[in-house]
């Protein structure tokens, strides 16, 4: 893999343009995963074992019904739009984006500590956006680890010394999912890691009061 094409401050500011896009492209996605901006890799016109082993791995999910995906249909008579095929016809002939949203419950079920700087800001250094999306953010994290709080105070079991226990309460809400929504739970596997990222946001946070 050569460098990656986000080495200057122009190329990383691109990220954020990123961010305003709800859905994505296969080769987008495999090209961001890997630290590179799509464009330049389409140029280059190569692949590696990693990004052919990333994109087996986004079509294996998308078969599997893993990842939401938006059909671009093919133009028919007079500017009308046929959408319908199978997925793996429009895997073969790249016409479809993939969904945002499932992409990030995608990566949060991984097994694999994998969590890409193009859809999780934690994991990179950049600019506020202009639509506040940064302070939405926090401000749902605070909430987040203030319910966690709450269930603590409330019930011993969720509580791990002075301290909201992360493990137990996210293990209580993948239950209840599981009760709720059977499988449909994309996204809930991880989410004591959320509270326990929540916790330490709202900790620094009183700390600079």
């Amino acid at each position: 893999m050569p460098p990656s094409h986000f080495s200057n401050t122009s190329d990383r500011d691109c990220l954020r343009y990123w961010d305003l896009a709800d859905s994505l492209k296969i080769g987008d996605v495999v090209a961001l995963w890997c630290g590179a901006e799509p464009s330049v890799l389409r140029e280059l016109d190569f692949s590696t074992t990693c990004m052919d082993a990333k994109r087996a791995a986004i079509e294996d999910a998308l078969n599997a019904g893993r990842l939401e995906y938006i059909d671009e249909g093919v133009p028919f008579d007079h500017g009308k739009i046929w959408k319908g095929a199978d997925v793996s016809e429009l895997i073969e002939k790249n016409r479809l984006r993939i969904r945002k949203v499932s992409l990030r419950r995608w990566f949060e079920d991984m097994a694999i500590d994998d969590r890409p700087g193009f859809l999780f800001e934690d994991e990179r250094s950049r600019k506020e956006l202009p639509d506040g999306s940064d302070i939405m953010d926090m401000n749902s994290n605070r909430a987040i680890a203030i319910m966690a709080e709450l269930l603590a105070e409330s019930a011993g079991k969720y509580k791990h010394g002075k301290r909201p226990n992360a493990a137990g309460i996210g293990e209580a809400i993948r239950e209840r999912a599981a009760e709720h929504f059977g499988e449909e739970s994309h996204g809930l596997k991880a989410f004591d890691k959320k509270i326990t990222k929540a916790l330490e946001i709202l900790k620094e946070g009183k700390r600079k009061l």
